[in-house]
């Protein structure tokens, strides 16, 4: 929904309206006007100034009619609009207002306002205002504009991959309620690496601080502020420019024909006829819409033979394939480089490079993703440069646990939701088999570079750590919640120097209940027993080396990190409460408590009286401390990774700071900490309360459906077609060709109480005009419904809807949805704000 943009218009043109509907008065409306009189009014009417109109009146119109704004009057307060009743009427009913093109007021917004127009305009009282906790500071040229442009638009700009363009600030406005959900979430911008273990260069996370700042302008009024106030985002740092020297594009154009995913493998004749360096890979993607990601593979040339039969074998250019290009019953492909939305630059590490023979094949694995985007003719280009030679060869490699591939070797029973498998390997096994091209033997150290995990659709979860000879465990990628869809390979920040006697562990796994198969052709798939293969429907484990000699005069020397994972930035609690603390470690193992006695400490007995260096200490606990950073203040002593800290009950309001810092096992501080700022608010603050469990949604039957008559004749809506997709409920109408949900209300309803909807649809396609129909139903009344026409772009629903009913705790809540085609909804929020 587009908030707060200005209404541009004449003076001129907006007399004329005026003067056709009487004026800025009057009108044909017998209530006397102006400041000191108004309607007489209900103790709770049904609409009200308060609890709709002024929220829309402020989104839409303030950000212009304001004194000295662009409009040639203010609609800041409840007098200044209840005076230009009239001419609001007018124009809504005529949708002159806002203009096409600067905002995009919803039919059932306009319907809202008009609906209090005709009631006589209101104002109620302030308590059926809705409730937002938020800093309502925070401006998008000022605060929010360099954080989008670093994140965000490298994807979402026309054209792009990403269905949204976030380019300017009418943009960002037009979606912000899904860009506020997908902040929350975490899911945007896309990073699976879980922050607080290895770093990683070009990494999209967001920081604590820019997070804070875009959920709460998200949240909030929307304002643009002052573009004299923005600062660009601080650019990449410069590099030399790359001189590819090879320019290879698929050998033909291709067009998606499976919907939405097609996964296509291409061959391209490696050009060179001698030995050659790989020094840099970039991925030029042609139709950016609809190329998910890409993996560049090199076939040994002993190899090539199956790839060179099954290009084109189905009579359309390539063949298709899973995995990252591979072939079954051929050795795994070398990947040498890949692209996927928002990648950096192409070079591998300076001065490093992978060997490639003469009578290689390129195989370049797409992955088109049509599910907001037509098919279209991609004929993406690869550019590669290379070198004769370089300073440190590399090797590059897919490794996995050989017993893994032998039948029954990695299990995961059908139904099984938390299967798992991992295993260890001595560093000095991998240079014996990998490290020729490297020129590493079985007893050198070397260096890793990367962090790379492979599974496919059922996985859950996946880690690689390097464990150390001196017992010191190293975290290189952990990836708490999988996307088959989002793989990448990610480039360390530090190398990371691997000695012979040490180990390597990957850990991984799978979801295979019933709720997280697949569906195929509107069926959702049994679950069944799987185990390792080249298929999607299989399933892998598997990690990625890029291995070369150490760099001479390099730093490999590490440290123990700690990382607060909960609270958040700025997390609100109140004076009393416990708050939950959550603390990733990186390098540093946790003693058992039962070593150190009594875990409170509340006392000064254990300050840092230790000299000397203790940044080799790798074991131990951590002390937490509140405001300050005197290491010889009152603290908690704790051994545990999730705790709780309970905040004194006389705590101020207000920012305050909470200080981790790792200690040894006699007690001395080893220089690592780190701390968050948390909000004490007033503990009596009122807050929003959701009316509905993304869970708890069951199928109706037709008899229980509101909207019986909407039903077809036939039904087809396998239970995956809905789902949960991190907090929200999306519904695949690919599959589903008619929906009607019930679950029992979470909390009560009152006349004046807001109810928050928060739904957005993609682009909606369907083979002949057609149109879909959504509504929510809550105890028999409809509180919002609205129709689509198909075919129409993606678009967001962003209302608060006055309650003029009563509805107990407990009452049936229905989401209907009947639409034509393969399009996606998504359910983001239902809330009742009080």
């Amino acid at each position: 929904m587009k908030l707060n943009i200005c209404v541009r218009m004449t003076a001129l043109s907006l007399l004329a309206a005026l003067a056709s509907c009487g004026g800025g008065g009057g009108g044909g409306s017998s209530v006397q006007t102006g400041p000191d009189v108004g309607p007489q009014e209900s103790a709770s009417p049904a609409i009200s100034w308060y609890s709709a109109a002024q929220p829309l009146v402020q989104r839409y119109c303030v950000a212009c009619h304001i004194d000295g704004g662009v409009a040639p009057f203010s609609l800041e307060t409840y007098e200044q609009v209840y005076g230009k009743r009239s001419a609001l009427a007018f124009v809504l009913e005529s949708e002159t207002m806002p203009p096409v093109g600067f905002a995009d007021l919803k039919p059932a917004e306009a319907r809202l306002l008009l609906q209090w127009l005709a009631d006589g305009a209101p104002q109620g009282d302030a308590s059926q205002a809705p409730y937002r906790q938020i800093d309502s500071s925070f401006t998008y040229h000022g605060d929010t504009r360099a954080i989008i442009e670093k994140n965000c638009v490298t994807c979402h700009v026309d054209g792009g991959v990403a269905p949204f363009p976030l380019d300017s600030y009418d943009k960002v406005k037009a979606v912000a309620a899904a860009a506020a959900f997908a902040v929350e979430k975490g899911t945007m911008p896309p990073w699976p690496p879980t922050k607080g273990y290895s770093r990683f260069t070009h990494e999209r996370a967001l920081s604590p601080e820019e997070e804070f700042a875009l959920t709460n302008w998200l949240a909030g009024d929307l304002a643009e502020g002052n573009p004299g106030d923005y600062v660009p985002p601080p650019k990449e740092e410069e590099v030399g420019e790359i001189n590819y020297n090879l320019k290879m594009p698929m050998p033909e154009a291709y067009t998606p024909i499976l919907r939405p995913d097609d996964q296509r493998c291409f061959a391209i004749e490696w050009p060179l006829d001698k030995f050659a360096y790989v020094t840099a890979v970039t991925v030029i993607p042609d139709q950016l819409a609809e190329v998910h990601h890409v993996i560049v593979n090199i076939i040994e040339p002993q190899d090539t033979g199956p790839y060179r039969v099954a290009n084109g074998q189905d009579g359309r250019p390539g063949w298709n394939c899973g995995l990252s290009g591979g072939l079954a019953g051929s050795p795994l492909p070398r990947q040498i480089g890949g692209w996927v939305p928002g990648a950096a630059r192409g070079a591998l590490p300076e001065g490093t490079g992978l060997g490639i023979e003469p009578g290689s094949l390129v195989v370049v694995q797409m992955h088109y993703n049509t599910l907001v985007a037509q098919p279209t003719p991609d004929q993406s280009t690869i550019l590669v440069a290379t070198s004769d030679a370089v300073d440190r060869p590399a090797s590059g490699f897919l490794f996995t646990n050989p017993a893994f591939l032998n039948p029954g070797g990695m299990p995961i029973a059908a139904g099984d939701p938390d299967a798992r498998h991992q295993f260890e390997v001595p560093a000095r096994f991998l240079a014996l088999l990998f490290g020729a091209p490297a020129k590493v033997t079985m007893s050198d150290t070397w260096a890793i570079h990367t962090g790379f995990l492979h599974m496919h659709t059922l996985a859950k979860t996946g880690r690689l750590t390097l464990i150390r000879t001196d017992g010191t465990e190293q975290v290189i990628v952990d990836i708490r919640d999988w996307d088959f869809n989002w793989q990448s390979t990610y480039r360390l920040e530090r190398e990371v120097l691997i000695n012979p006697n040490d180990r390597l562990r990957l850990q991984c796994s799978w979801d295979n209940s019933a709720a997280n198969q697949a569906i195929v052709n509107g069926v959702q798939n049994v679950p069944k027993y799987v185990e390792w293969g080249e298929n999607t429907g299989d399933e892998m484990c598997l990690t990625n080396f890029y291995m070369t000699k150490p760099q001479a005069d390099y730093d490999y020397s590490y440290s123990a990190s700690v990382h607060i994972e909960t609270p958040a930035y700025r997390q609100r609690f109140a004076p009393g409460d416990l708050v939950p603390l959550a603390l990733l470690f990186n390098n540093f193992s946790l003693h058992e408590p039962g070593e150190h006695g009594d875990a409170s400490h509340e006392d000064s007995d254990h300050a840092d009286v230790h000299e000397g260096d203790h940044g080799g200490v790798y074991e131990g606990h951590y002390y937490v401390y509140l405001d300050t950073d005197d290491d010889s203040a009152e603290h908690l002593t704790a051994w545990d990774a999730k705790f709780f800290y309970e905040l004194p009950e006389n705590l101020s309001a207000g920012l305050h700071t909470l200080r981790v810092s790792l200690r040894g096992s006699d007690h001395h501080a080893l220089g690592v900490e780190e701390t968050v700022e948390i909000e004490v608010v007033d503990s009596s603050a009122a807050e929003s309360l959701q009316l509905i469990d993304v869970n708890d949604w069951a199928m109706q039957s037709a008899t229980d459906d509101t909207y019986s008559a909407h039903r077809p004749a036939e039904v087809n809506c396998p239970d995956n077609s809905w789902y949960n997709e991190d907090g929200a409920l999306e519904v695949e109408t690919g599959f589903c060709n008619y929906l009607s949900l019930a679950q029992p209300s979470k909390t009560a309803l009152a006349k004046g109480n807001s109810l928050h909807l928060v739904l957005w649809h993609g682009n909606l396609s369907f083979a002949e005009p057609a149109q879909a129909h959504v509504a929510i139903t809550i105890d028999g009344h409809t509180a919002w419904e609205e129709t689509v026409k198909i075919p129409s772009e993606a678009d967001i629903y962003d209302v608060r809807i006055p309650i003029d009913f009563d509805a107990p705790a407990g009452s049936k809540v229905e989401y209907h949805l009947h639409n034509h085609g393969y399009n996606t909804w998504t359910l983001l929020q239902l809330e009742v704000e009080r």
